[in-house]
């Protein structure tokens, strides 16, 4: 099987939990405030604080500002944390349309919004009403030379299949140190907090893999070079768009289909061994939030959510791997094609 994604995870990783399972010491620790300290320095923020997981991470920024019974603006094109962590602080969450260039959010007319940085692509702009960017996908993207997490507070999350990884946790950025200070109080049982603490375990392993990060970025924007290639004469299929003084991670590498069939190509090719998946969810057309709030049409939500197609990834592709991917999907879209002459 090709695999959508893998953590690339080796020795060192293995050398550095054992070395804190040795010391006894496996809570949250100087080696949590070690990652911290590294993750803020590669961002360029002032402070990082790590948490258990990004929607928490979220959370805990509404939390920290104060937010009570208000409107947040986010795009319906999201993975449904973003709007759960606003529905689980008392707050409301606005759905906006989002870009069919970018697949991140267009406009917001709240006071208060949080976009998202989707599959590694940054922010071309930033609404004033911005609150938190939701930046899960997103470490080590950039604009013109400014990294995501660097200008404003941001959230991104350590899962598997995000850029790197400790299994789970999160790590929020910040050069607000009166925020930094209110995080770190919520998320170790200060007022309206909890237990929500990172540990020196996790915080081992994302030592490991900050040292490896332009390696992945790097890969991951070598892949998606071949992708491009291997696809520009493929009917029916258009890749991820670029602009320049943009360094996209592509965390997911996701392409339009322009005739459908996606659903079913996801199934046809899972059968031949190639692991795909939808890009994420039009969050509209989700029951839990169906009757929320719409600042607009969600035209081109609800087009991504049917037709993107996220492509595998994994860090040990090889040039081959690419073009059987690329050749599968050819195949199949031309019996999308044919299905819908017939």
């Amino acid at each position: 099987m090709l695999r959508l994604t893998k953590p690339y995870i080796n020795s060192a990783e293995t050398d550095a939990v054992k070395h804190v399972l040795d010391s006894g010491w496996l809570a949250e620790g100087s080696v949590t405030a070690q990652f911290e300290a590294e993750f803020a320095h590669y961002v360029g923020s002032r402070y990082a604080v790590a948490v258990c997981n990004c929607t928490i991470a979220l959370e805990l920024c509404l939390r920290a500002e104060g937010l009570k019974k208000e409107h947040v603006s986010i795009p319906d094109f999201t993975h449904p944390a973003t709007a759960m962590a606003i529905m689980n602080t008392g707050n409301t969450p606005v759905l906006c349309d989002v870009s069919l260039d970018s697949y991140n959010i267009k406009d917001c007319n709240t006071r208060v919004s949080i976009p998202v940085s989707w599959g590694g692509n940054p922010l071309s702009w930033y609404p004033r009403s911005m609150i938190v960017e939701d930046a899960a996908c997103s470490l080590g993207s950039s604009v013109d030379g400014v990294k995501t997490g660097s200008r404003f507070t941001t959230c991104f999350s350590l899962h598997p299949r995000k850029i790197i990884t400790t299994g789970e946790g999160a790590v929020i950025t910040t050069n607000s140190s009166e925020l930094a200070n209110k995080i770190r109080s919520l998320k170790n049982f200060g007022k309206g907090g909890g237990n929500y603490r990172f540990d020196d375990v996790r915080a081992a392993i994302g030592l490991e893999q900050l040292k490896k990060l332009p390696e992945i970025i790097k890969t991951r924007r070598e892949l998606a070079t071949v992708y491009n290639e291997l696809l520009s004469d493929v009917k029916g299929v258009i890749t991820p768009a670029s602009s320049n003084g943009v360094v996209h991670t592509y965390q997911t590498y996701a392409v339009f289909l322009e005739n459908g069939g996606r659903d079913r190509i996801i199934t046809a090719l899972a059968k031949k061994g190639v692991e795909t998946q939808i890009g994420t969810y039009a969050l509209h057309l989700m029951p839990a939030f169906r009757r929320l709030k719409r600042s607009n049409g969600l035209a081109n939500s609800t087009l991504l959510y049917h037709n993107l197609l996220s492509l595998p990834m994994a860090y040990d592709l090889g040039f081959d791997d690419q073009k059987h991917v690329v050749e599968m999907l050819r195949s199949e879209l031309s019996k999308t094609s044919n299905n819908r002459v017939n």
